[in-house]
């Protein structure tokens, strides 16, 4: 390709302001992720340091070259179908296992992913290839297949012990009674628990300390590694495991079956410690919320100074031995009680917060958001008319987290409104089981093309975004096994859709 986008805009001053922000430089240049930004043509525009050490080259190295000339002869054709997926529309290209020569000659194995940083009209300006290296887990996956056909009935545990050991990822197996037949080196150091303390017990009851508690939640514990042993579904998903003394951790895990002559005869669970995610994410979530704390802050002084006028005007009145004193009074009393509740809403908002999720109510969580934005609603001539179902149940939540999503979702909403007009809030049950809160605004709509890349990262239809929010946002509400729908059309307005489960 040449020097400029398909909407003429030189492509190297735009690479320049993606790479010149610092939220470019967290997540990208200090990704554990190999990632790189390349030329649509398959030129490497820029890498990372995680990129460099997977493939042995140095940066300089590496930028100019074309990303399939370290692809192994066989998968060249990998890239070109991921790019084409993307080309197409779809929200985000599947992952694909693709096979790469390290610069010392020796093959590595890693998950590929492609998306497109595109311009405000939708044309792709360039792409963001990211590799995660699993060539330890394609050696471990190669080694447990050649000993699973060694053997006709049962693992040889001494054996596979070896091979299980020199990974880093926590694993266990478990045979049909749920008993467990290995525990590797890396679960042992993760947990504490050694394979002797794990033998004749049900490994992920005991991580998840499902066991002593009511027999409905042992059996939902169990479920999780039914749907694998008896379907042979591979399953991945987000858990809480607690060590040995008592200390819980945050894992990603992943459950694939044993097989032995096409017969499930258990199941491999595979884990990984997400601390560190975990806190990236959090430090991701902060940003976001001062963010907008400081776009908040202009309505929010204008809002202070109005009553703060009132209360200057009425002591004034009293210095000059004004009569009615108690209605005085009263008005004061009310004007400080609205200073009061909007600086107690902004501290609560901004205040560093352990994630701890209690029952609350979705109705207070609505009017606190109310109260911050309202004011900036008003300046910009925008109306919101909150309509709210009686006798609501109550959301397991974290409630500054949900306030900090939905003050994201409102200004969104109000940004695509730049003439004003009405914003419509519904809330209502779904069900016994879930609360859902609709955002509906006239605004100019998003286009479908657009619709699909929602939640990207640096994916925006505002000049100055950075689509950090509706990222951020989304990953707060599937935290709270909830549900975020984005409809829209050009011209109508779009809805959102926030469906939470209920206590």
């Amino acid at each position: 390709m040449g020097n400029q986008s398909e909407t003429g805009k030189p492509i190297a001053s735009e690479l320049k302001l993606l790479t010149s922000h610092e939220l470019y430089h967290q997540l990208f240049g200090c990704a554990i992720i190999a990632m790189a930004i390349v030329s649509l043509d398959g030129r490497l525009l820029k890498v990372n340091a995680s990129l460099c050490r997977l493939f042995g080259y140095t940066e300089e190295e590496l930028i100019g070259q074309h990303i399939q000339e370290f692809s192994h002869l066989d998968d060249v054709e990998t890239y070109a179908e991921l790019c084409d997926q993307t080309f197409r529309g779809e929200r985000e290209s599947s992952p694909k296992e693709n096979r790469y020569v390290h610069k010392d000659g020796s093959m590595i194995w890693g998950m590929v992913q492609v998306s497109f940083i595109r311009d405000t009209d939708a044309h792709p300006n360039f792409a963001v290839v990211q590799i995660q290296d699993v060539s330890e887990r394609k050696r471990l996956e190669y080694k447990l297949e050649e000993s699973r056909r060694s053997y006709q009935s049962q693992l040889n545990h001494n054996h596979n012990q070896l091979i299980l050991n020199a990974v880093s990822e926590g694993m266990f197996g478990i045979d049909e009674h749920f008993g467990t037949t290995f525990w590797n080196k890396a679960a042992e150091c993760l947990t504490g628990y050694t394979y002797e303390e794990m033998v004749g017990k049900n490994p992920y009851l005991v991580l998840t300390r499902a066991c002593g508690t009511n027999e409905d939640l042992q059996i939902k514990k169990e479920t999780v590694l039914n749907r694998t042993m008896l379907e042979g579904v591979c399953d991945c998903s987000n858990e809480i495991f607690y060590k040995k003394n008592g200390d819980s951790f945050p894992v990603e895990y992943m459950t694939s079956p044993i097989l032995d002559q096409d017969q499930i005869i258990g199941v491999v669970l595979s884990f990984i410690d997400i601390t560190e995610r975990r806190r990236t994410e959090e430090l991701l979530r902060r940003s976001d919320k001062m963010s907008l704390i400081g776009q908040l802050a202009a309505g929010v002084a204008h809002e202070i100074r109005n009553p703060l006028t009132t209360l200057k005007g009425f002591m004034q009145f009293l210095h000059q031995g004004a009569a009615n004193k108690k209605e005085y009074y009263d008005i004061m009393m009310s004007e400080l009680e609205r200073i009061e509740l909007i600086t107690t809403e902004m501290l609560v908002l901004a205040k560093p917060h352990f994630i701890h999720y209690q029952p609350k109510s979705i109705e207070n969580i609505i009017k606190s958001v109310i109260t911050l934005i309202e004011t900036q609603a008003i300046i910009n001539n925008i109306q919101f008319v909150v309509a709210m179902e009686k006798h609501l149940p109550l959301v397991l939540c974290e409630e500054n987290q949900l306030k900090q999503s939905f003050i994201n979702l409102l200004k969104n909403a109000m940004e695509a409104m730049p003439d004003g007009g009405q914003i419509n809030i519904q809330l209502f049950s779904v069900g016994d089981k879930a609360v859902r809160v609709l955002f509906h605004d006239r605004g100019h709509g998003i286009p479908q093309d657009a619709l699909a890349r929602l939640g990207e990262p640096f994916f925006t239809t505002k000049e100055k975004g950075t689509g950090l929010g509706i990222m951020i946002t989304n990953k707060i509400i599937e935290d709270h096994h909830g549900q975020f729908v984005v409809e829209s059309k050009v011209g109508e307005g779009t809805v959102v859709s926030v469906t939470l489960p209920s206590t």
